[in-house]
């Protein structure tokens, strides 16, 4: 499988640094959840996203995936386009 672009919901808010750290492509948020999107990546990637996401402590509750498209290749709102 090639490079996927993830949703990950997370229980609660993520504060904008560890988006940062984490390298989110965009956030959402559907209160009590935050809906993380990922920048394109494989399946090592996502598992080292996961893994960083609980080291932080924070509660995973879905992750879906869908293929890449040229819309996954804009920056966090308010930041130019790459």
């Amino acid at each position: 499988m090639g490079p996927q672009v993830y949703e990950v919901r997370v229980r609660g808010s993520v504060p904008p640094e560890v988006l940062r750290e984490i390298g989110v492509l965009g956030v959402g948020a559907e209160p009590p959840l935050t809906i993380l999107r990922t920048e394109p990546t494989d399946q090592a990637g996502l598992h080292g996203l996961l893994r960083q996401l609980r080291t932080l402590g924070l509660d995973l509750l879905e992750v879906r995936s869908q293929p890449v498209d040229d819309r996954d290749e804009v920056g966090y709102p308010g930041e130019p386009d790459r």
